[in-house]
Order: C-alpha cells, then sequence, then structure tokens
C-alpha cells in the first residue's frame, strides 16, 4: 500500500501538482479513509493467491485427485487431509486461520459432515475482506510500478508485458456479451500463464538462489459515458 501511494503521490507531482496542494490531497484522502471505517488490528496477510495455490493443487496433484480425476472430498484433519494440504503453502501457525478463511470466504464447501470439497478451482472472494483489500493494494502497487518501470526502461528487454484497450461508445445491449467475452478469454489466459508459474515455483527453502515474485493482474471495466451533442468519436 505504502508504494502504490508513494508512485501515485509522485505522478501528481511529475504531472505538475504543487507540494502543497499533494500535502494538501494527502490529509483529505488519509481524513476520508478514517470516516470510511476502523482498521482490524488482527491482520491475517493470509494472501489470496497462496489460497488460490491450494485449491489448485487440489485440483492437480494425484494425491488430492479422485479415479475419474476430480477434486476429491477431504477430512480437515489426517496424513492426506485439507489442512496437510494447506500446511504445503502456509507456515503451522497460519493453517488453522488460513482453513477459517477458506470456509469464511465460501472457498470450500461440506461434502458431508466430516469431509470438505473445493467450490472452485480459483480464489475468488466476493465479499469485502482483508485479503481483498490486500489483492486491492498489491495490484494497484504492481501496475504503477510496471508501468513506471517501463517509461523509464534502457532497452526492450527491461519492459513488462503492459497493455490496455478502450473504446468510448459501446451500447448497452452489448454489455453482458462483452462480460462473457472477456471472461472466457481471461480465465484461458491467466490458467496459461499460472499454470508455467506453478511449475516453476520453488517452495523448498532448502533450494539456494535468488528468488522472485512475478504474477499477472488482470481487470475489465465498464462505466457509462455521459451523453454527447453532435456525432460520435
Amino acid at each position: 500500500m505504502e508504494q502504490a501511494i508513494v508512485q501515485l503521490l509522485s505522478l501528481k507531482l511529475r504531472a505538475g501538482s504543487s507540494v502543497a496542494a499533494v500535502k494538501q490531497f494527502s490529509r483529505c484522502c488519509l481524513a476520508k479513509a478514517l470516516k470510511s471505517r476502523e482498521v482490524e488490528e488482527n491482520f491475517r496477510g493470509l494472501g489470496i493467491h497462496r489460497l488460490g495455490s491450494v485449491l489448485r493443487a487440489w485440483h492437480k496433484q494425484t494425491s488430492y485427485l479422485s479415479a475419474d480425476g476430480l477434486p476429491r472430498p477431504l477430512r480437515a484433519h489426517g496424513r492426506t487431509s485439507l489442512k496437510s494440504l494447506v500446511r504445503k503453502f502456509f507456515p503451522a501457525d497460519k493453517v488453522d486461520e488460513a482453513f477459517e478463511c477458506l470456509v469464511e470466504s465460501k472457498l470450500i464447501r461440506r461434502h458431508s459432515a466430516d469431509q470438505w470439497v473445493p467450490s472452485g478451482r480459483t480464489a475468488r472472494i466476493s465479499q469485502l475482506s482483508l485479503e481483498t483489500l490486500d489483492h486491492l493494494s498489491e495490484g494497484v502497487a504492481r501496475y504503477v510500478e510496471t508501468v513506471t518501470k517501463n517509461v523509464t526502461a534502457k532497452s526492450d528487454q527491461d519492459v513488462l508485458f503492459e497493455r490496455s484497450c478502450k473504446v468510448t461508445n459501446l451500447p448497452s445491449a452489448e454489455f453482458a456479451a462483452f462480460r462473457q467475452y472477456v471472461d472466457q478469454q481471461a480465465i484461458a489466459f491467466l490458467t496459461s500463464i499460472d499454470d508455467w508459474l506453478e511449475s516453476r515455483n520453488v517452495l523448498s527453502r532448502r533450494k539456494r538462489g535468488r528468488r522472485y515474485t512475478a504474477g499477472v493482474h488482470t481487470f475489465a471495466f465498464i462505466v457509462e459515458t455521459e451523453s454527447r451533442r453532435g456525432n460520435p468519436e
């Protein structure tokens, strides 16, 4: 969050805002944040992508699959259990919290009295939570970071992928089709990237060498265009 705020304020300064204006802007933002709600003290910091890795492993690793290749129901405790799977991605003192988060976020559901199954392959938390807020702040920070590095890169080899597309006169009747098409294409794209990353992600701390955090954030947007007079663009 700090990185995102610093870089966004830096962009305002570069765009021509005075230091006094930026300070006033910062104070205004802080005042609005304080009014919106009190920040929860016990931030779990579980990470939506780690939760997603749990679900992905449940769909991919043979020890957690049924004979027909589907995620098999798991008990909460045991040798090949849900908590043993969670322990692969979270430290021991976070396993119970991660399990509770999976339940609260409806990422897993009961299959029977003592067994659980995933609600889906990916971690999509549909309500406002600490995990979604963390995801949001990281997404903003990473986007600003990528754009800033790309525009200051000394060679094409240092540039990371960052593209966008937009029209300003999409008929409202096409909204549903747009959403469906984006969902289909984006899921295929992200699944391919995720498979590539996960196959190369080294979980063992015993292996030496430099490590990097790498990933892709994607999102679609649609806003109502103000009524225009005259010919459309």
